[in-house]
C-alpha cells in the first residue's frame, strides 16, 4: 500500500494546501492518487456534496468523484477536536475501525493515497486514541507541515517525539508559510529543524494571501522528490 499521512504541529498550518497540493503533482505524474480525511470538524456544513471545505479541496485536486460518506467518514457540527466535538454535539465519538475500513476501500483503488489528519498528531479522536493511533494503523510514511514562526521549533520537536513514540515513519518535514521577506530567524528556521530533529526538510512553501494547491503544487513539484517519495512505500 502506498500513500502518505499529512499531520501538523498544529490547527491552521496549512496540511490541506500541502495535502492538495502533492495530491495535484502526482496527477500531473499520472499517478492514480486517491484522497481522505478521516475525520473532520467545522461550525458549519461546507456544501450540499461535501461537508467539510477540506475533502472539497482535495477531491478538488485529485479530480475524484468519491462520495463525501468515503472520503470524510466523521463529521461534527462544531470547531474543536473530534472527542470534544462529539460529546458537545452530543453524538457518539468516531470508531477507529470504521475510519480504517473506509481508508482500506479508498487504498484499494489507488496506486496511492494521501491521508489528511486533524489538527496535530495528538488531537484526540475518542478518550482512548489519538490521531496518531489512526495513522499507525494504516501504516503510512508521515509527513508533518510546520511553519517558520515563533514558537515553531517547539511545536516541530514536540510533534517529531510524539511520532517517533507512536513508532510512526516520519518522510519528512513540510515548511509552509514562508515570507517572501523572511526575518532572518525564519530564513534559519528550516536549516535549524533539520538539524535538530534529524529529519529531512522536504520543501519550503512561500506565504500567499490566497494560498491554494495550484500555486503551492508548482513549489511541491520542484522542490520534493517525488520517485523517492513513491519508492518509500
Amino acid at each position: 500500500m502506498r500513500g502518505v499521512f499529512i499531520t501538523g504541529t498544529d490547527t491552521g498550518v496549512g496540511k490541506t494546501v500541502v495535502a492538495s497540493s502533492l495530491a495535484w503533482a502526482l496527477k500531473r505524474r499520472k499517478i492514480d492518487v486517491g484522497v481522505m480525511k478521516p475525520f473532520a470538524t467545522a461550525n458549519r456544513v461546507f456544501s450540499k456534496k461535501y461537508r467539510s471545505r477540506d475533502t472539497s479541496i482535495l477531491a478538488k485536486a485529485a479530480e475524484t468523484s468519491e462520495p463525501d460518506s468515503e472520503l470524510n467518514p466523521f463529521f461534527y457540527r462544531r470547531a474543536a477536536s473530534p472527542l470534544m466535538a462529539s460529546e458537545i454535539v452530543g453524538v457518539k465519538a468516531p470508531c477507529l475501525d470504521e475510519a480504517l475500513a473506509a481508508f482500506r476501500k479508498i487504498a484499494s483503488r489507488h496506486k496511492f493515497v494521501i491521508v489528511e489528519g486533524i489538527g496535530g498528531i495528538m488531537v484526540p479522536i475518542t478518550e482512548k486514541y489519538v490521531i496518531g493511533d489512526f495513522a499507525k494503523m494504516i501504516a503510512l510514511p508521515v509527513i508533518i507541515v510546520s511553519s517558520p514562526h515563533l514558537g515553531t521549533l517547539n511545536h516541530t520537536l514536540l510533534t517529531v517525539t510524539a511520532c517517533r513514540n507512536l513508532g510512526l515513519d516520519i518522510a519528512g518535514i513540510i515548511i509552509n508559510k514562508m515570507p517572501l521577506k523572511p526575518s532572518i530567524v525564519e530564513e534559519r528556521t528550516p536549516r535549524t529543524i533539520h538539524e535538530m530533529t534529524g529529519v529531512r526538510v522536504l520543501a519550503v512553501i512561500e506565504y500567499s494571501r490566497n494560498q491554494n494547491y495550484l500555486k503551492a503544487g508548482k513549489a511541491v513539484e520542484k522542490m520534493i522528490n517525488l520517485e523517492l517519495l513513491l519508492s518509500r512505500q
